[in-house]
């Protein structure tokens, strides 16, 4: 890092300087997010005996990326701050600051020459897939070289060598990957996309020795010889004929050492098998997926466990619910094994009207039931002034896989309503009222949030979360978790404040979870961009 930061400042300083000149050929844009938290202590929920709850009181994150264009060339810094924050360790303080990502590319005829760190994907991501989610704590950037070939106006190629980005270091181990991307016009009605990928990690010689010392440690027959190289492939495409749509993708990987669900490296290949089949008309859609995994855990090396050091993205196989109760519980993406089926369809009868349904079946390769979801909601929109939606959600989650802790499996059902009142194109009201039934984890809750806005400035929200039938295994009191928010945003700027007491849980997106402590305390943010 203390090489790089000198290498990038006279680039930034040379934007600066010349910015004028060339701004009518050049293009200079940005954005700012940053995030406060002021921790307040409050045993009653839990939220205690953590630093910031002892001892620090605040913690921040704040990320500033500045981006320019000109003549085919790009370039991209992005400066980190972390202030005793709790985002990369619920439980924890980290304190770092530096360049967290920048990127040089240039197009040079059909080729674009990317340097630095970048995100990418190949496919659905099940074989390489470089992102970002500051909500979870995640960057898996990687950091090297990308490269893009147009081959026609149908075809293009990708190449990639790199490590994948850890904080303000870069894990030891390299991988590269190779990607093809196609399209086949058959006829007027009927494309097909193909395309092919292709990943092989190689792990550095430290790890290696890590890895080997761990399966000395076992009983003979447990051992294996572990391998330095993985090699991942997977083929897909997907068929559009006329109203339907229809994706399928088979990926596979070589023998190498992975942790199994005991904690016990085992030597063994992996494969998935994804498919998607969708069809769509005016007033109705129906989406059919399926997919089962085995083994297939791909990381910068065996000894990285949870979310470290992921270099690929399985899709999840579960609704994502944005209402407070019904999203409290969603399944994370099983690596070493699960069996899956989901299927979602909308229905407008009439103006005005529109109803959705869910279901999701989540099952470990041996048949044992991890997850089922039943959701449904009709949604009348047939007045300016006055929107209703009603609903309810049926869940079945297994705590003992997905928090990995002797707990019984969880049932909860979950009716809710919402109710928006818009009296002119300026002002509005919203209202949600939710139950959640269940016996397990904290008891049932009733949520009520009420919500005014005055567009396009200010936004006013409060709501509470009520334990009104505690589990008495974790707590017999009634606690309220209550929420006030103000937000205000002139031109690019959004500021927001908020006072929160948020109970304990699993934060999940797109199959990725975290567990979250109890929260108290105020949540300022600042969003902006140039």
């Amino acid at each position: 890092m203390k090489r790089i930061i000198p290498a990038i400042l006279p680039f930034l300083l040379f934007i600066s300087y010349h910015h004028k000149a060339v701004a009518q050929a050049g293009t200079l844009s940005g954005d700012l997010q940053t995030d406060l938290k002021v921790f307040q202590r409050d045993s009653a929920i839990g939220a205690i005996n953590t630093p910031q709850y002892d001892n620090y009181f605040t913690g921040l994150e704040s990320w500033l990326q500045v981006n320019y264009s000109i003549f085919g060339f790009n370039a991209s810094v992005r400066l980190d701050v972390f202030h005793n924050s709790n985002l990369f360790d619920p439980n924890g303080s980290y304190t770092g600051a530096g360049i967290g990502y920048f990127k040089l590319e240039k197009e040079i005829g059909k080729l674009t020459v990317a340097g630095g760190y970048f995100y990418e994907q190949f496919g659905s991501g099940i074989v390489y897939r470089s992102y970002e989610d500051r909500g979870l704590g995640l960057d898996y950037a990687t950091f090297g070289i990308n490269l893009k070939y147009k081959i026609t106006d149908n075809w293009i190629i990708k190449g990639l060598a790199g490590q994948q980005k850890n904080q303000f270091s870069r894990y030891a181990p390299v991988f590269k990957g190779l990607n093809v991307d196609g399209l086949i016009n058959i006829s007027n009605n009927v494309r097909l996309l193909p395309g092919a990928a292709f990943l092989n990690r190689t792990i550095d010689q430290s790890s290696m020795d890590f890895v080997a010392n761990t399966i000395n440690s076992y009983d003979s027959a447990d051992r294996f010889i572990p391998k330095y190289n993985v090699y991942a492939f997977s083929g897909y495409y997907t068929l559009n004929v006329k109203d339907f749509s229809w994706y399928t993708e088979g990926a596979f990987k070589t023998h190498e050492a992975i942790m199994n669900a005991e904690g016990i490296l085992v030597d063994e290949p992996g494969n998935v098998i994804y498919t998607s089949l969708s069809y769509s008309r005016r007033g109705f859609g129906i989406t059919g997926q399926f997919k089962r995994t085995e083994n297939f855990v791909l990381r910068t090396s065996p000894n990285e466990t949870l979310n470290d050091g992921v270099l690929d993205f399985i899709p999840p196989m579960s609704r994502q619910n944005s209402l407070r109760l019904p999203a409290r519980y969603a399944p994370a993406t099983q690596y070493l094994g699960e069996m899956a089926f989901e299927l979602d369809a909308t229905y407008t009868p009439q103006l005005g009207y529109a109803i959705e349904l869910n279901y999701s079946h989540i099952d470990d390769l041996k048949s044992n039931k991890l997850w089922r979801e039943l959701y449904g909601q009709i949604e009348i929109t047939k007045s300016k002034v006055h929107n209703f939606t009603f609903g309810g959600q049926y869940v079945f989650y297994n705590q003992a896989i997905y928090r990995n802790e002797p707990l019984p499996n969880l049932v909860a059902v979950t009716p809710f309503a919402e109710y928006t009142y818009k009296p002119n194109r300026k002002n509005s009201w919203r209202f949600e009222l939710q139950y959640q039934n269940t016996q397990e984890d904290y008891g049932s809750f009733i949520f009520v949030l009420a919500e005014y806005n005055i567009a396009p400035r200010w936004s006013f929200s409060a709501s509470d979360m009520y334990n009104i039938d505690p589990n008495p295994e974790k707590t017999e009191d009634k606690i309220h978790y209550y929420n006030f928010f103000i937000s205000y945003t002139k031109s690019a700027n959004r500021f927001a404040i908020a006072y929160t007491r948020q109970v304990a849980g699993i934060n999940c997106s797109g199959g990725v979870c975290r567990y979250e402590p109890a929260f108290s305390g105020l949540k300022f943010s600042l969003t902006s961009s140039f």
